[in-house]
């Protein structure tokens, strides 16, 4: 029998959580949650400010989705126009996150830095010039993401933010669909030779055979709910169905292990 694999729920944690980022990036946890972090009025005003803003809107498969940030591995081979147009974005994002507490960004920021005694921080590039710091997307119904990974050593190979030692994916949801979209983490790491097999030709992802046999743990995300997973690991979003679509705001999360220096975040 496979060894339990469970999650960390931090408003529960009563004594000091400094490993938890070790502990993702292990394997030893499949994500860690926060249920309730934002208010639902706070959720519901981040939506409503969503309607008028310059969102970018694509086609997934027959779905729609709509995003406002920017995203690094869509922009490695640029980073100048990748920070000119963080730099443009940031306005928007911080008017729609700007709430009755403050930024929400600053406040996942300092609710994580009391957890793992380490500095949480904005990260920054070799000309101080400051990455994008979160990503709002609105999946429609049908949308979703297959099996995956997110491995920015790999993926943004030369940027200072991918020599870190670990990375990680932070999710705040602002408002979950009918069915579907939850947050689906295989207790099973992405390796370079799995590609030669497993990667989809011409398609987004991975074959699902790559994550045959391996522990699976879910997560249906509640609005105002935030976690954070191991995003090298495979995971995937089931597809979503009904007329509520899936808001939410994410960003990445990384850290060198030895020293003290900052957790870092960037989008």
């Amino acid at each position: 029998m496979d060894e339990a694999w469970s999650p960390v729920v931090l408003a529960e944690s009563s004594s000091s959580t400094e490993t938890l980022l070790e502990d993702l990036w292990t394997g030893a946890i499949p994500y860690a949650v926060f249920p309730g972090f934002l208010d639902k009025s706070e959720c519901s005003g981040v939506i409503e400010a969503l309607k008028t803003a310059p969102m970018t809107t694509f086609k997934s498969g027959d779905a729609l989705v709509s995003t406002l940030g920017v995203y690094l591995p869509d922009a490695v081979s640029d980073p100048d126009a990748y920070f000119a147009r963080a730099a443009e974005l940031e306005p928007a994002i911080a008017s729609l996150l700007e709430r009755g507490q403050g930024d929400v960004r600053d406040r996942i920021r300092l609710m994580f830095a009391s957890h793992l005694k380490r500095p949480v921080v904005a990260a920054t590039g070799p000309e101080g010039q400051e990455y994008g710091q979160g990503s709002l997307r609105v999946h429609g119904s049908g949308a979703g993401s297959s099996v995956h990974r997110d491995v920015v050593s790999v993926d943004a190979a030369g940027w200072n933010v991918a020599e870190m030692d670990a990375q990680f994916s932070a999710v705040l949801m602002l408002q979950p669909p009918e069915a579907g979209g939850e947050l689906t983490v295989y207790r099973q790491r992405w390796r370079p030779e799995d590609d030669t097999e497993f990667k989809n030709k011409g398609a987004k992802g991975w074959d699902p055979r790559v994550v045959e046999g391996a522990q699976v743990a879910t997560y249906a995300a509640a609005a105002g709910d935030l976690y954070v997973f191991n995003p090298t690991q495979y995971h995937e979003v089931p597809l979503t169905s009904g007329e509520s679509d899936r808001v939410s705001m994410q960003f990445f999360m990384a850290f060198d292990f030895e020293g003290d220096g900052p957790v870092v975040t960037f989008s």
